[in-house]
Order: C-alpha cells, then structure tokens, then sequence
C-alpha cells in the first residue's frame, strides 16, 4: 500500500488526502521546513505569503504567521475564503480555509484557522528532493566563467537532478533562467567538494526573509559527482522518513 512516505516513481495524478494523521503530518513537515504559504482570497488578485507556526491537532486548529503584505490580515480576521498553495520536495499542496482568529503564539502574534479536512497532494517531480534543515553544512558557489560573476549560498534542497540554494538579498536581477555557471562549486558534509555546472532554472525572492530562492538544475555531472549527490540525496531521504515516523507517535 501507498504511503506519503514512500517517494512515488515519476511525476502522479493529484491526490485528495482525507485522513487525518496524514493531513497533520504534511502540514508539520511544512512547518519544520519553514516552506512559505502563498495564500489568495476569493475574488482578489493580491497574493500573500505566510508560515505555519503550529499544528494543534487536539483542538484542530492551524496556527499561521501574519500575512505580508499586512493587508492580508484584515481580510483574513473579516472571514473571506481563502486558498493556501504550498510546494515541496516536488510536491504541490493545496487547501481551502474560510476565517481566522487573531492570537499571541509566545507573545508574538499570529492567526488561528481550522484544520484542513481535505488536502490536495499532487507530486510533480519525478527525481525526489530532500529538504536540508539549516543545521546540515552545505555551501554552493556559482560561478560563471565568461562574465565573471559568482554567487555563494546554502542548499535548501537537493534531488539527483537539481537543487534549491538561498541567497541573501534580491538578486532577481543578477540571475537568469536559462544562464550556466560552467565551473560551479559544491560542499557537502564531511568536506565532500566537487566542480559541477549549473544551469538557472527559476529564482524567487522571499521579502519576509530578504533572500532569493533559485532553483538549480545539475547538467552532466561527472560520475564522481553524481555519486555524491545521489549518496546525500538518499541520506535525507532515510533521516526524513525516521522523523515523520516518529513524529506519529
């Protein structure tokens, strides 16, 4: 039988997932992740962008940061539907909420909204991508030869075709869809360093955390290096199926 913790062989059909210890597990895993919320409200264009704080599965309720823009806020206490989209690990999840109360969540305040019943999971990345937690070293250098310019940040993710790496500030600029950056620079832990060329594929700036988000795709690596990814890749795949086992019980 099927599982969200199982990784699913290619890109699948949408899902509806009903099931309470399931829908908990998925909105935990976005809060450990700290992957942001893009929230919309019904018959409005603006787009908001939040994070969940806390999961109370107990009282069923979802506990989620103020909105940016702050406007957001507004509507939300005033009771307008609204659609949460979120995206990880190649895996877009979606659900509809309608209200909110405002509440101070350690002295800082925050929204409570009712636990989604029905969540749509839908996996659109056949590679799997594992999500690295700030306290794993990695460090990514981009660097392109012909214009001489080069960037340096940390992984957010990684999958054996690509990555995500977070770079400080707004480079939405600098950065473009399509550029490779020939003689790029890879760190994993226990020193593993390796040369590997990097192609843009898109970048995303996050105002909340001043940082730009830019997915990476691997092109050709060599076998060396392919090896390393692939290992990496594995060992978050086995640490995050340990921590949401656990995180069951």
């Amino acid at each position: 039988m099927s599982t969200l913790f199982e990784q699913e062989a290619g890109p699948q059909p949408p899902r509806e997932i009903t099931a309470t210890v399931e829908i908990q597990t998925l909105l935990k895993n976005l809060q450990l992740a700290r992957t942001p919320l893009n929230i919309s409200f019904d018959g409005r264009s603006q787009q908001f962008q939040s994070y969940i704080v806390g999961v109370d599965g107990p009282n069923a309720r979802l506990l989620i940061d103020e909105l940016i823009p702050h406007i957001g806020d507004k509507w939300l206490t005033q009771g307008e539907s609204f659609r949460i989209d979120a995206w990880r690990d190649g895996v877009h999840i979606r659900w509809h909420g309608s209200a909110a109360l405002k509440v101070l969540l350690e002295d800082a305040p925050a929204f409570s909204v009712q636990l989604p019943t029905q969540v749509t999971y839908h996996q659109r990345r056949g590679a799997y991508r594992a999500t690295i937690q700030r306290s794993i070293d990695t460090h990514l250098e981009l660097i392109h030869a012909r214009h001489e310019r080069q960037f340096a940040g940390e992984l957010l993710d990684i999958s054996a075709t690509g990555c995500k790496l977070r770079l400080a500030g707004n480079q939405l600029q600098a950065l473009q869809p399509g550029e490779c950056y020939e003689h790029s620079r890879l760190l994993l832990p226990e020193e593993v360093r390796f040369d590997v060329n990097i192609e843009v594929r898109h970048c995303e700036y996050h105002e909340a955390g001043d940082e730009t988000h830019v997915g990476l795709r691997f092109l050709h690596p060599a076998p060396q290096a392919q090896r390393h990814i692939d290992r990496f890749v594995h060992y978050l795949q086995r640490e995050a199926r340990r921590l949401a086992k656990e995180d069951l019980f």
